[in-house]
């Protein structure tokens, strides 16, 4: 299990962004148990002040995260470069020449005393456990691997990038397969067991890599020699046609690559298509079920004397239109008539007038027209559903059926190639010296390939072992991602276990050689859904959705990977997408991760605009002592320097605070 940190207090000195509210140029933030609220207006450096938080904690070091999915990115630390290095020199005029900041956190049950120069960040000094350490950033990030439980400082860097820290420019991780399964491993794995699986990946990526060049470095020879072909005299009509044969070959080749990539996209379809449409078969089969029984009572309360079997087939007709007695479909007439005997109080069988038993529920309330109506309605969503899991299967079998044709006729074109090559004029030195070349690399080619299948292979192994480990977790985190899902949302959400088949690199991708990395999928209910269905993509859902679900998932990866440990989120406050009736859930929900439970305390740190909306004022009555309900406010109003419009506007910013304290109810504040 993995440990994340818990934040305790940030102090500078000397830095101009934040004179402080004795404005003697020492500014401290306390980081609360619960709640911390850093509040200001545009331009006063909350922004700025979160990036010092997490450079403060991550140093002169990073990893390099692709702009879109994580995938296998090469989580390797690299040092910052030298204009990253003076990002906080370059806010202030005098490009931070005396400013220091000092943090102080909790890691693993160790305290971390950590004091950083703000012109380049370098190490000043490093206290651990009140003994001082060397003030170097290998010994400072070796101490944090072992303090936080993780393979590597590189693992640290992923954790507070992509799930500690909830910056502006947040990372949907629930719709991020390669980031779900690097977190996983990070988290839930033996730091070990963490680092083997980078370095097994490494291994085959390095050799992916290797393979690739020498594909390309092939193709070139393969020209090179289809150019001095070309200039030999000799059997123009053999020439003619290894040249259309090569040119067919290397359409082949494309139109191979095409079709494996549609293989994936199809196969992806068919899957989810077949959970959707099985999903609507199933609530199509329960409202078929409520209407049939709301039936039978009918015919139960109509006919109370009537045999049972003899109720039985009446129900039967009423709802699938088929007599049991001789088997014939489609009775609908019959049906109908039964129907309208029963509305009229009438048996169905001599036609004579029958009492009004009591508690008569009639056919044709709304009850039934209700069930009915729903009934019709899950009908015709299944069938919309199988319709749509049966085209994908056809496209699915069609280009599967392509993929094998494209496949014969490549290996076809390629043994045309070498019997035409072999009908070449054998005396050419050059052609001979190419041959020697192409064969040399083709079978360097030859060799990669096995070794890269190996690999792939030992790594499957490997994974599936450490796949079940994680799995175990599974449980818990849905279970976790639901309590917080379920106070953001008002539609039904689950989280489920679905893991993805990914091919690590690729050189060879026939999706032969494809592992199964954990993750997890969302699945959501909406206002034209019968049932949950699966979201694949954080287009599917709405802006505030997709807030909530990310945030639920991680505060359940929070929870599940450091169940005894207190820890730190740090996120800028969602209530720009949120209505009314959204800001009070949310502000229980991150109440509640706040206050936490069974003895742990965790610590939000929110920042936000002063008058952004009502989630601040909420919030803080949530988690705010009663006596002080502004304790948990970190005021950059009057600890950071003015903007022009703080300055021209002073009246209308006192407005937005004395709004702010009488929406908490605050006694007095800051």
């Amino acid at each position: 299990m993995a440990f994340f940190p818990l934040l305790q207090q940030l102090t500078t000195e000397h830095y101009g962004l934040y004179p402080g509210l004795d404005r003697q140029g020492t500014f401290d933030v306390k980081f609360r148990d619960g709640l911390t609220l850093i509040l200001g207006a545009n331009g006063l450096g909350k922004t700025t002040l979160v990036t010092l938080l997490f450079r403060m904690l991550t140093g002169t070091a990073d990893i390099d995260l692709p702009d879109g999915r994580i995938g296998s990115a090469d989580l390797k630390v690299q040092n910052l470069d030298s204009w990253s290095r003076r990002q906080f020199a370059h806010r202030v005029n005098d490009g931070a020449a005396q400013a220091v900041a000092r943090l102080h956190f909790q890691l693993g049950g160790r305290q971390f005393h950590v004091e950083r120069r703000l012109t380049d960040l370098a190490l000043m000094s490093l206290v651990i456990d009140g003994q001082a350490m060397s003030a170097e950033e290998e010994a400072y990030q070796s101490a944090v691997n072992v303090a936080a439980n993780l393979g590597s400082f590189g693992d640290w860097i992923l954790v507070l990038r992509t799930l500690v820290f909830f910056f502006e420019d947040r990372r949907a991780l629930v719709w991020d397969p390669g980031a779900q399964r690097q977190l996983l491993r990070a988290l839930l794995l033996s730091p070990a067991a963490a680092q083997e699986w980078t370095q097994r990946e490494r291994v085959i990526l390095v050799l992916d890599s290797r393979m690739r060049n020498l594909q390309a470095a092939l193709r070139r020879e393969e020209k090179e020699r289809a150019k001095t072909t070309q200039k030999i005299t000799n059997a123009p009509g053999v020439r003619a046609a290894l040249a259309a044969a090569e040119t067919r070959l290397q359409q082949l080749h494309e139109q191979h690559a095409r079709l494996v990539q549609r293989m994936e996209i199809t196969e992806s379809a068919r899957h989810r298509t077949r959970l959707d449409a099985l999903r609507a078969e199933a609530e199509q089969d329960k409202a078929l079920r409520e209407l049939e029984r709301a039936r039978l009572l009918a015919i139960d309360a109509h006919l109370p004397t009537a045999d049972e079997s003899i109720r039985f087939i009446l129900a039967r007709l009423m709802s699938d239109d088929t007599c049991l007695v001789c088997g014939t479909g489609e009775v609908n007439a019959k049906r109908l008539a039964l129907e309208a005997a029963l509305e009229h109080r009438r048996c169905v069988v001599c036609d004579s007038s029958l009492a009004p038993p009591e508690h008569v529920t009639e056919i044709t309330d709304e009850r039934l027209h209700a069930l009915k109506a729903s009934y019709e309605s899950f009908s015709v969503q299944a069938a919309a559903q199988v319709q749509e899991r049966n085209e994908a299967n056809d496209a699915h079998l069609a280009t599967s059926t392509e993929l094998a044709a494209c496949v014969r006729e490549l290996d076809e074109t390629d043994e045309k190639v070498r019997s035409l090559m072999l009908q070449l004029p054998p005396d050419q030195r050059r052609v001979t010296d190419q041959q020697k070349k192409l064969d040399a690399v083709a079978s360097m080619v030859t060799d990669l390939r096995a070794e890269l299948k190996v690999e792939r292979t030992a790594f499957a192994e490997f994974l599936g072992a450490h796949r079940a480990q994680i799995s175990q977790f599974a449980e818990n985190i849905k279970a976790k991602f639901g309590e917080a899902a379920h106070g953001f949302l008002f539609e039904q959400s689950q989280l489920t276990w679905a893991p993805t088949r990914t091919q690590v690199g690729q050189a060879g991708a026939d999706g032969a050689e494809a592992v199964e990395y954990p993750s997890f999928a969302v699945d959501l209910t909406g206002s034209d859904f019968g049932g949950l269905k699966r979201r694949d993509d954080p287009a599917e859902v709405s802006e505030s959705q997709r807030e909530f679900i990310d945030l639920a998932f991680r505060m359940a990866l929070v929870h599940v990977a450091s169940p005894e440990r207190a820890a730190t989120l740090v996120i800028d406050a969602p209530e720009s997408s949120l209505d009314a009736v959204f800001v009070d859930r949310a502000a229980v929900v991150l109440g509640r991760f706040a206050q936490s439970g069974d003895g742990i305390t965790n610590r939000l740190v929110l920042t936000s605009n002063l008058g952004a909306g009502q989630l601040v004022p909420k919030l803080l009555q949530q988690v705010a002592p009663p006596e002080n309900t502004m304790a948990p406010v970190v005021d950059l109003f009057h600890a950071g320097v003015p903007t022009r419009a703080m300055v021209e506007w002073k009246d209308q910013y006192e407005v937005l605070w004395q709004k702010l304290r009488e929406d908490i109810g605050g006694a007095h504040g800051t």
